[in-house]
């Protein structure tokens, strides 16, 4: 029963986040990390968000294999299965678009920022740079705030091109409240919680063998 409730979250949160992309994209804003690649690409290509999302992050999943856990790498690997079919149908289905784009970015940070931290506190994630900032710290010794920070940098910087230094601005707003909202209700990082986690429970399971 706990293993279908964990499931049902994790569908809620993905719908959460697929919304709140929704508002975004109808305004022509942007978001970091691998979703707001993805609505940069959007734009200079035939491909939907959707698809885009799910290609995107195909490579992070090696790396969550090796230095996060299957289990994790596994349920992440759903959500945004879950996540990129549930937006590619909400774009059929409605628009989601806001009488300006200041509102559009209040509320997709909004949205986003909610629907991430039911993922995080179920044990899953939307995969990408979170993951890539995991494996260049346990490899090379990088500091993820680092890796998140240019990055996205340079993710926003390329929506620059593509949508223009105004609505960048509003993009930043959604980030800024996403973030805070992630800082203000998950203060340890989903993926480095689930690592302890998953490696106590190995430590456990050997310990009884």
């Amino acid at each position: 029963m706990n293993r279908v409730k964990q499931w049902i979250w994790i569908t809620i949160g993905c719908l959460f986040v697929a919304t709140g992309i929704q508002f975004l994209t109808a305004s022509s804003l942007v978001i970091g990390g691998t979703a707001g690649l993805g609505i940069v690409l959007e734009q200079l290509s035939n491909i939907s968000f959707g698809m885009l999302f799910f290609i995107i992050n195909l490579p992070f999943y090696f790396m969550a294999i090796t230095q996060i856990g299957l289990q994790f790498t596994i349920r992440s690997f759903i959500s945004v299965s879950l996540m990129s079919i549930m937006s590619d149908v909400l774009v059929g289905m409605l628009t989601l678009q806001l009488p300006h784009p200041l509102l559009s970015a209040i509320t997709a940070g909004i949205i986003i920022g909610i629907g991430l931290i039911i993922l995080f506190r179920n044990g899953s994630s939307l995969g990408g740079i979170n993951m890539l900032c995991v494996f260049l710290d346990k490899r090379f010794g990088v500091n993820p705030g680092k890796t998140m920070l240019i990055t996205d940098l340079f993710i926003v910087g390329s929506a620059t091109v593509v949508f223009g230094v105004i609505q960048v601005l509003y993009s930043l707003l959604a980030i800024f409240i996403m973030t805070g909202l992630l800082g203000r209700y998950h203060k340890r990082s989903a993926i480095e919680r689930n690592h302890k986690q998953e490696n106590t429970e190995e430590q456990q399971t050997a310990s009884v063998l």
